[in-house]
């Protein structure tokens, strides 16, 4: 399959910071990450098709990244919200996507994504923005919270190279 532009600036991009890293570094946020997370607006709903047309209709409209970090060879994973373009909310996402070595396409991605709520997934008034990043920060780094989440949607697409 050809990959999209989208994956292609995605691809181009996170190879970029990667290439600099030692696994298990942060990637910090530059202009460089912002096109990464461009790049999965339009790519996660293309390759999830299913995941994001159940979440109400919520196209990507950004990200508020808490982790992000290398996680082996031309691989990273990005812990944090995603703001949905159709009512502005927010919902937690986990994503962790390895690159081909030789073409600028993902090879494997792991996608995480929502929280169960009354109808579906719990969304979040972007006005809370600070709150629910605060929860999302407990998620990722105190101690016995690593399972907090129950995510309501877990796909993996590819295979992951070893």
């Amino acid at each position: 399959m050809v990959p999209s532009k989208a994956e292609e600036l995605l691809c181009r991009s996170l190879r970029t910071i990667l290439a600099v890293l030692k696994d298990g570094e942060s990637i910090g946020d530059s202009e460089v990450f912002q096109s990464v997370l461009a790049g999965l607006e339009f790519f996660l709903p293309q390759v999830l098709p299913g995941i994001f047309a159940d979440s109400g209709g919520g196209i990507l409209d950004g990200f508020c990244p808490v982790v992000a970090k290398k996680t082996g060879e031309a691989e990273a994973e990005i812990i944090g919200l995603c703001i949905l373009i159709s009512d502005q909310t927010l919902a937690p996402i986990k994503m962790r996507m390895q690159l081909a070595l030789n073409k600028d396409e993902v090879s494997w991605l792991e996608c995480k994504f929502g929280e169960p709520g009354l109808h579906g997934i719990e969304r979040t008034p972007y006005a809370f923005l600070d709150k629910a990043l605060h929860r999302m920060y407990e998620f990722c780094y105190l101690e016995g919270k690593s399972n907090m989440i129950e995510w309501v949607y877990e796909e993996t697409v590819g295979r992951k190279r070893v």
